[in-house]
């Protein structure tokens, strides 16, 4: 059985990651329609294209930098017993304040 610890980081560790998996998913959209358009048809679009996927890998760096900095928030939670145990608990409308 596994062990649920509950912080009060959790719900900000699951909406982070949310975010890095759809700012991944419109990455590689991006780049997909790219590649299906050649470079010469129209290069201002090809060129906004590309400046836009860099700063969707500027987004994605910050995002990850967020989230290894959390996930140590929430880490340094458990360690300290600043947390809920949620393992035997069924889910429900329960919503108990944390520490």
């Amino acid at each position: 059985m596994r062990v649920l610890k509950v912080t009060k980081y959790s719900p900000i560790l699951h909406e982070l990651r949310a975010s890095w998996g759809v700012l991944q998913a419109g990455k590689y959209l991006l780049t997909e329609s790219m590649q299906n358009q050649p470079p010469h048809e129209d290069f201002f679009a090809y060129q906004n294209a590309i400046a836009e996927i860099g700063r969707i890998e500027r987004k994605l760096d910050i995002l990850y930098d967020e989230i290894q900095a959390v996930e140590l928030l929430h880490q340094a939670a458990i360690l300290i017993g600043n947390y809920e145990d949620m393992s035997n608990r069924k889910r429900s409308g329960d919503n108990s304040p944390l520490n």
